[in-house]
C-alpha cells in the first residue's frame, strides 16, 4: 500500500485510486486517517494548504447582454457583417437580409447554449451549500463543506447532503438518492464491500459522492475527494471548459475566416485602386 505522501502529484492535485476496490481499512491506511478519530488540526491545515478548499471555482457570472455580444467576436461573423453592409450600400436587399438572417441565427444558438452552460455550472455550485458533520481530532464537528479535506472522516445522517466523494467504511442500512449522478430515482443500498475494479460508476455501492442525498440509515465515510476532483467537479470542469474552449472546428474555422478575410480585402483594396485609375464610380466597383 502507498501512503498519502508516495501519492503526491503536482499542487493542489488529489491522490486518486479506484477506492471501491479497495477495503475500508486500505483506504483510512493510504489516506493515513483515524476511523475513529479522524485528523487532528495540525493535519487539517496541512491539507487544506495542498489541496485547498472543498468547493467548486467561483466566476463572476456573464450577464445574458454580455453573452449575446460575446457571439459577434468571430472573424467569420465580422467578414459576414462587412459584406451585409457592402450590399445594403449597393442596394442588393435579398442579399443582404439572406446575410444578416445568417448572423442573427448564429448569435441566438450561440446565446442560447452559453447561456445553457452558465445556468449549469450555477446549479452545480449550489449543491455543496450545507454543513457537513465530521470528526476532527476524536469530537465530532459541524463544518462548513468547504473546509473538507481528503482523509477526513464524515458522518451521515437522513435529510444530510454528502459533502464530498468519499469511500464508506460503516453502513447501517445506508440509502442515498444519486440521482443527480446516475439519473436513478431510487436510492442506492450502500455496503463496505469491496467492489470490482471495473465497477461503473453508477454501481459503486462502497461509495458516496458530493451533492447526493441521505434518504434512509447512517454511515461513515473517509473523505476520497474534494472540489473539482470529485465527480460533480469534474462535470462542473466539463461544463466550463465547454463554454471556454473552442472546438477544433470552431479553431479551424476561425482561422480559414482570417484567411478568407484577408484575400476579401486584398480583392476589395485591388478592386478600388482598378477603379479610381479606370475612372469609375464608387457604385459601379
Amino acid at each position: 500500500m502507498h501512503n498519502l505522501s508516495q501519492t503526491e502529484k503536482p499542487e493542489g492535485s488529489q491522490p486518486t485510486k479506484d477506492w471501491h476496490n479497495l477495503s475500508g481499512e486500505g483506504v483510512i491506511k493510504i489516506l493515513e486517517s483515524d476511523a475513529e478519530k479522524g485528523l487532528n488540526a495540525k493535519e487539517v491545515e496541512t491539507r487544506q494548504q495542498r489541496f485547498g478548499k472543498n468547493k467548486l471555482p467561483e466566476e463572476r457570472p456573464l450577464s445574458r447582454l454580455r453573452i449575446f455580444f460575446e457571439q459577434f467576436r468571430s472573424p467569420l461573423i465580422y467578414i459576414l457583417v462587412i459584406a451585409g453592409i457592402i450590399t445594403l450600400i449597393l442596394k442588393d436587399y435579398t442579399d443582404a437580409i439572406v446575410i444578416f438572417g445568417a448572423v442573427f441565427l448564429n448569435t441566438i444558438v450561440g446565446f442560447f447554449q452559453e447561456n445553457k452552460a452558465s445556468k449549469a455550472l450555477r446549479e452545480l455550485r449550489k449543491i455543496i451549500k450545507y454543513e457537513a458533520k465530521v470528526l476532527r481530532g476524536g469530537n465530532l464537528k459541524i463544518i462548513e463543506p468547504d473546509e473538507l479535506v481528503p482523509g477526513d472522516i464524515i458522518i451521515l445522517n437522513p435529510g444530510d447532503k454528502v459533502s464530498a466523494d468519499g469511500r464508506i467504511i460503516d453502513s447501517q442500512n445506508l440509502k442515498i438518492n444519486e440521482t443527480i449522478l446516475t439519473g436513478e430515482w431510487f436510492p442506492a443500498n450502500k455496503k463496505i464491500d469491496i467492489l470490482p475494479e471495473e465497477t461503473p460508476l453508477a454501481d459503486r455501492d462502497n461509495m458516496v459522492y458530493m451533492g447526493t442525498i441521505v434518504e434512509d440509515g447512517k454511515g461513515r465515510v473517509i473523505v476520497t475527494a474534494t472540489g473539482l476532483n470529485t465527480e460533480i467537479g469534474k462535470i462542473a470542469l466539463i461544463v466550463r471548459e465547454t463554454r471556454e474552449e473552442k472546438t477544433p472546428y470552431q479553431k479551424k474555422l476561425i482561422h480559414f475566416s482570417k484567411i478568407v478575410g484577408v484575400i476579401i480585402c486584398s480583392l476589395c483594396v485591388l478592386i478600388f485602386v482598378i477603379g479610381i485609375v479606370s475612372g469609375r464610380e464608387f457604385v459601379e466597383m
